[in-house]
Formats: C-alpha cells, structure tokens, sequence
C-alpha cells in the first residue's frame, strides 16, 4: 500500500511538474512574443506614417497648404492604438492583458494602414499576417478578439465607408463576408497549428519532466553511487593505509630478520636443486669473499675452486630433497676465499612448499675450525703429557737400578783397578782383570747414562757461553764425526748465558753428533747453530712441558735419512736404537733428553724422511756472566797422602774396597757402616780427623745430617760427599748445593784419591 502511494505522490509531482514546464515555457513564448509584438508596432507606427504621407494627396485651401488628415491620423491614432500595447509589452511581458491588448493593438493598427492606403488590396495581407504573427502566442482566445475586430472593422468600413476599405466607393453589403471568410479560413489553419504546437509542447513539457526525472534519479544515483565510490575509495584508502602499515611491519620485520641471521656467526643459506643460492647471511657471503647479493643467484663452483668439495655439497643438497630428511654433517671441509681450510659441522634440511614438493633446502654450517685445532692441540697436549709421564716412569725405573748397579760397579771396578797395579802386563790374568776392568768402565758409563736419562745424576753447573762451549769442543767433534762429513757452525753474537753442567752439555754435543754421524753413513752435513729465542704462550700451549720466556737454542741439523713419525714418538726412550746390533745402546738420546730436562730446557726433534733431522735444545736464558770453561781432560796421577779419614759407607762390599784403596794410597782409616757408629767412632777417636769421606744416602741417617752432627765437634774436617744416587740431601732439583764435594759411583781409584787430594787442599773451610 505504501507503495502504491508512493506512486500515486510520484504521479502527481510528475504531472505537476509537467504543468509548471508547460507554463514556464509558455510563458517565456509570450514575453518573447510581446516583445517581439512591441518591436513591430513601432515599426508599424512609423511604416503607417509614411505610408500616410506618401499616398494621401496634400490638401489646399486658396493658396495655403495644409497636411493631410490621413497624416494627423497616422501619427495620433497610430500612436494612440500602438502606445498601450507597446508599454504593457516593456513593462509587463507575459501577462495575458498584454496579450489581448496587444492583438487589440495590432488587429486596430492594421484597419489603420488599411484605411490609410485607400483600402489597396495589398493592405489586407497585413491582417493575415498579424493573425500569423498572433498565432506565435500558442493562445487561440488571442485570435478571438482579434478575428471579431477584423470582422466589425470591415463590417462597419464596408457599410458606411467601403473606399477605405475595399478602394471603391460603393460595395455589395455582403462583401465584408467574404473578407471575414477569408479571416476565418485562416484561423481555422492557426488554430490547427495552435493545437499541435500546444501538444508538441506538452509533449516536451512531458519529456522535459521526464528528463529532468530521471536526470534526478540519475543523480541520486550517481550520489548514491559516489557516495558508495566514496565510501568505498575511503575504505580502500583505509585498506592502502593498513597494507602499507603492514608492509612497513614486514619490511621491519624482513629488515629485522636479515639483521638476525646477517648477526648469526654461523653459514645460512638456502639453495635450489640447481645449486643456486636463494638466501645467504653475511656470514656466508664473507667466507666466499662477496657480498650477500653478490653470492645470490650463484653456485659453490662459482667461488669454491676446490671441486670434491664442490661436488661433496651438491650431493648432500640433492640427497635431502630427494629423501625429505635432515641431515647431520659432523664434520666437513671448507675452502674460504682466502684458500684457508676451514672445518665445519652441518645441517641440512629440505623446504617443503605448499603442493608438497621439494625444490629447496636449507643449511646452518657452524665454524668449528677453532674447536678443531683445539682438540688437535689438546690431542697432542695428551700425547705429549704421556709421553713425559711414560718417561718420567722409565727414569725412575732406570734411576732406582743404576743405584744399586753403581753400588756393584764401585766394588767391581774398585778391585780390579787395584788387582792391576799389582799385576805386571806379562801376568795371564793381567789381560782378563783388564777386560773385566773394561766391562765394568762401560757398565759405570751405561749407569750414568740411565742416571742422565732419569734426572738422577749429579750436575755442578755453571754459567755458561755455549758459544764458547761449542768453539773448545769442536776439534773433538771433528774427530768424532769423521772427514766424510762437513761440519758447519753458525754461533749468534752476544749469545745469551745458560746455567748448566758443562760436562753434560759436552754429553749432549757428542751424544748428537754421533747420532748425525750414524744417520750419514754416506756422508753429508753436520750444522751446529745458536739463537736467541723467546718462546711465546703460543708455543708454549702447543708444548706442555714448556713455559713462555727467553731462551738460548741450540740446534744440531743434519742431512742423513731422517726418521718417520713412529720413530720420532720413541726415540728418547732408553735402549730404543734403530741402529744394527752392537752398534748402539739406544741410550744417547735418552741421556741427551735427561741432562736437557735436568737442565730445566725443552728439547724437540724435526725430522722427515729422506731429508733430514734437526735437534732444537731450549735453554732457559740467565744474565749471570759466563764463568770459565776448559774441555775435559784425562785424569792426572793419583798422589799420596797420611791424612786421616773417616769412612762412612753402609754397603759393606763398597766400604770395604773403599777403604782398601785409601790405604794403599797412605791414608789412616777410620770406618763405620752408619750415622751412628760414625758418631761413636768420632768420639772415640782422640787424634784429628781430616776428612769425612760418606755416602749420601743411608739408613738412620743421610751422609748431610751426620756432617750436621759432627761439624760443631770437627770443625777442621772436610766433607767429601760419594752416591750413585741422590735424594734432596745435598742435591736439590739434581744440582749439588754450593760448597758441597762430592764424587759420583762407580769411581776408580784414581779418581777417589784425586778428589779427595783436590778436597784436602782447599784452604777455605768446608762449610757442612
């Protein structure tokens, strides 16, 4: 229902509006017309005058003319039916009184000009044509009073003045008829027009509603549609801003993850199955000398010259596509673009896209070259660390037998040294107690060398210029080596001084060069060479046993076969020899590595096979000046003497030789087998002793503590120290306190008596 009132309200609104069109446009036809209308009666106003003046005769009375009655008409009539129309034309145009007045005006001003011209049959068209130009009003009832003004003016004029109409002076009464039918003849067509012109404008007036209807509804829909557009456009505004609000978040975001894995030290990256890079960090990039965008798009082979790893790459790559598992890479080889060989562990795993498949996988490659070499270090830490355990284990050993053994030796070598002073050469045991002699000499030597080995043998030592050592032993050397070998020496100026046994460092040249020698059977050369050094933290973590600091090196190179890896890990160990039978003891090297480490140095071997062998000797730097050095001699004479000595010796074998060899050399003996009974001797005895000879070590009481004891009572007797093998007594770290005399088992007799001469004819006191 509301609908349909709807309707009906939109009916009646068209229909109105149809109306107000019609009128509007009317209207506007009328105020044109009657300005049109107003325009013409003037014209006509004027045409009327002349034509009054033209075709009326002039007038004359006597001899005076006068103007024309038909002139004063044309001018006053004429003005008088012209005025009002014309000034309700200007003034108010449109309104139906100015319709009618004027078509009274026009329709009067015409009967004028009709009258004026003598009723000329030319004239009469001008009625016509004001009935034409009447009919612009689109007003029939404009024609009525126009029609009945025509039809009274001819009735009227044809009656009582037919010459101003009809131009005869006398008509048929009748006439004015036909003239009126003539009139109506026209209206009867004006009136036609009139209707169709009316129609045509309510047509228009109806499609001109019709327009502006649907122009309006044109426009609420365009307003609904741009409103809708706008509220649209405001929505996609709002979602322009949102997108771009959320690509700002994701290039954040994107900028935040690149920041993220371009931080991450380890390699990211993701190829394709074609090997192309399709993501990398910086990392990565680095490593393969380019940048991030540099490396994307690429291929290992396009950076990595190495092929296998090349190749090694690309199959795990292929394999985790192809299998859809991860893989764990524990371990693989890298070259960087600087040619380095980096270690790293890695994972790999396969990127799965939407539809399920495969084209991409993912790897996290950990730099772990610095734990690598760690545990390389670390491993050879251990097996260095083993090693000196598993020398420091034998050097016991062999330190705990050469004591006892040196204990034998001193009875063995003592007898038999005496049994051949008494023998003459021609005497047939004379050569047997000689070789017996011989065989105990290199047992006694085989004794100090596993002492040396052990770190258990006595050192006097001194400070020392190996330079100057190396320059007296050289001659010695030459000797030993032989002419088929050249040996070359390059000694560094202002050398620095170590503190050392000189006899041992002596050892140790020889022990060497006999080593070079044997490895030149064909000849070659023999290099000696000095340098200062400093040892960093560097070397010194890569080497357990050393400590950073300066050091003088000695190095002895030679060019002779070299030796492998398994060799070089065995080579200090005693009675280990690659040599033939009954040519070495496997004991040089072992003595070498002891007097080193008693010494408080390092020592290192370099060697390859085919190429040679170089010894490196670390000693540690002292800035204490060098004292003088004199290579070893051969033992003097033994002399005589009548002192008297007390004798101290628990292994009764050795006290016994012992004293045998003091008496035959002049001496008075005093003995005791220990501390105790030396001290009851001591007190017993009423005459001076001058000289205390004593073991070091034995039970009860150390040869050290018993010359504490007897010091205060005998403070002229000297102190002349024996062992084979020392603890902490007189010996600290194996170096003899200062002051101390001491003589090392085996000995021969003519070495004891020697020492104890040397002893006896100090002037200063022995200090206990």
């Amino acid at each position: 229902m509301e609908a349909i009132n709807t309707d009906h309200e939109r009916s009646r609104a068209q229909q109105f509006r149809v109306t107000e069109i019609f009128n509007g446009h009317q209207q506007n036809i009328c105020r044109s017309t009657d300005r049109m209308f107003a325009i013409l009666m003037a014209l006509q106003w004027v045409a009327g005058i002349i034509a009054a003046y033209w075709l009326s005769p002039l007038t004359w009375a006597g001899t005076t003319s006068q103007t024309h009655l038909h002139i004063w008409a044309a001018i006053f009539l004429g003005g008088a039916i012209s005025s009002l129309p014309i000034a309700l034309a200007l003034a108010q145009p449109g309104r139906t009184s100015t319709r009618y007045a004027v078509a009274t005006g026009q329709m009067l001003m015409g009967a004028l000009l009709i009258h004026l011209t003598g009723g000329r049959i030319e004239t009469h068209f001008h009625v016509f044509g004001s009935l034409a130009f009447l009919s612009f009003y689109r007003d029939w009832r404009v024609l009525v009073p126009a029609t009945l003004i025509v039809a009274a003016d001819h009735f009227l004029r044809g009656v009582f003045w037919p010459q101003s109409v009809y131009g005869v002076l006398a008509a048929s009464e009748w006439r004015w008829l036909e003239h009126a039918g003539w009139v109506l003849f026209e209206d009867t067509f004006l009136l036609i027009a009139i209707r169709r012109s009316i129609s045509e404008m309510w047509n228009i007036a109806g499609r001109t509603a019709e327009s502006e209807n649907l122009n309006e509804e044109l426009e609420r829909r365009v307003t609904e549609r741009t409103a809708e557009l706008e509220s649209a456009n405001q929505e996609l505004e709002k979602e322009v801003a949102e997108r771009r609000i959320t690509e700002a978040e994701l290039d954040k975001q994107r900028a935040f993850l690149r920041q993220v894995i371009d931080l991450n030290p380890n390699f990211i990256f993701a190829k394709d199955r074609e090997g192309h890079y399709t993501l990398v960090n910086q990392a990565t990039a680095e490593a393969y000398g380019t940048s991030v965008e540099g490396l994307m798009g690429k291929t290992d082979a396009d950076f990595n010259p190495n092929k296998e790893e090349v190749e090694w790459f690309r199959l795990n790559d292929l394999e985790v596509m192809d299998t859809l598992k991860e893989k764990f890479i524990p371990e693989e080889v890298f070259t960087d673009a600087s040619g380095r060989v980096r270690w790293l562990q890695t994972i790999k795993r396969p990127i799965v896209s939407l539809d399920g498949t495969v084209d991409q996988m993912l790897g996290v490659a950990t730099d772990i070259t610095s734990r690598k070499q760690a545990e390389e270090a670390l491993h050879r830490s251990e097996e260095q660390l083993r090693q000196a355990q598993k020398m420091e284990a034998v050097g016991k050993l062999a330190g705990g037998v050469a004591h006892d053994f040196n204990n034998l030796l001193t009875v063995i070598n003592g007898h038999s040294a005496l049994a051949l002073r008494r023998l003459k050469q021609d005497d047939p045991l004379y050569r047997k107690l000689e070789a017996i002699n011989e065989a105990g000499e290199r047992a006694a030597s085989l004794t100090r060398q596993l002492l040396a080995f052990s770190r258990k043998q006595i050192m006097q030592p001194k400070v020392l210029d190996l330079n100057h050592v190396i320059f007296e032993t050289n001659k010695m050397l030459q000797r030993l080596i032989g002419e088929d070998i050249d040996l070359l020496i390059g000694l560094t100026p202002d050398l620095g001084k170590v503190k050392a046994d000189p006899g041992q460092i002596e050892q140790v040249l020889m022990n060497l060069s006999v080593n070079a020698r044997d490895a030149m059977p064909k000849g070659g050369k023999l290099t000696i060479e000095t340098q200062n050094v400093y040892l960093d933290e560097s070397y010194a973590s890569r080497h357990v046993t050393a400590r950073p600091g300066r050091y003088v090196m000695l190095a002895v190179s030679d060019t002779g076969c070299g030796m492998d890896a398994a060799t070089q890990e065995r080579i200090f160990e005693p009675f280990f020899t690659t040599k033939g039978v009954g040519r070495g003891t496997g004991l040089g090297l072992s003595t070498v590595y002891g007097i080193v480490k008693q010494s408080g140095g390092n020592i290192w071997v370099y060697s390859e096979v085919g190429r040679g062998t170089t010894f490196k000797i670390y000693l540690p730097c002292v800035d204490t000046p060098a004292e003088e050095f004199k290579a070893s001699t051969d033992e003097d004479k033994a002399p005589l003497g009548t002192e008297t000595v007390l004798l101290v010796e628990d292994e009764e074998m050795v006290r016994n030789m012992t004293r045998e060899i003091l008496l035959a050399s002049g001496y008075q003996v005093l003995e005791a087998q220990h501390g105790s009974e030396a001290l009851l001797v001591a007190g017993q005895h009423n005459g001076p002793i001058h000289l205390m000879l004593s073991d070091v070590v034995m039970p009860q009481m150390s040869g050290r503590e018993l010359a504490e004891q007897l010091s205060p009572i005998r403070r002229e007797m000297k102190v002349l120290y024996m062992s084979g093998y020392t603890d902490d007594a007189i010996v600290h770290h194996g170096v003899l306190d200062e002051g101390m005399a001491f003589i090392e088992k085996p000995f021969t007799p003519t070495a004891l008596i020697c020492k104890l001469r040397e002893v006896l004819n100090m002037t200063a006191e022995i200090q206990a």
